[in-house]
């Protein structure tokens, strides 16, 4: 058996795309009704697995896009100057 199989990271990330996709399959048909406005005068109507897939995109989208600013602000932040020991050496 290989290594990667016994890693605790695969088992979990197996165990939720599994899920994932039990989830999109047994929804295909079904649909989510969003009423954006109110008396019915704008309904959007999606399926289950379009939200969920929009979902998912939308949340590792949001996570790089903030990565990315976090590293950037990290690298451009300035650093403060030393500041001296109030000791003095004699």
């Amino acid at each position: 058996m290989p290594s990667f199989l016994k890693n605790p990271k695969f088992i979990v990330g197996a165990i939720v795309v599994l899920w994932v996709a039990y989830v999109v399959s047994n929804n295909l048909e079904k649909s989510v009704d969003f009423r954006l406005l109110p008396f019915n005068i704008l309904t959007l109507q999606l399926r289950v697995s379009a939200v969920v897939v929009g979902s998912a995109l939308f949340g590792a989208l949001a996570t790089i896009v903030i990565q990315f600013l976090w590293k950037r602000r990290s690298k451009n932040a300035v650093s403060p100057a030393p500041v001296p020991s109030s000791s003095t050496a004699q």
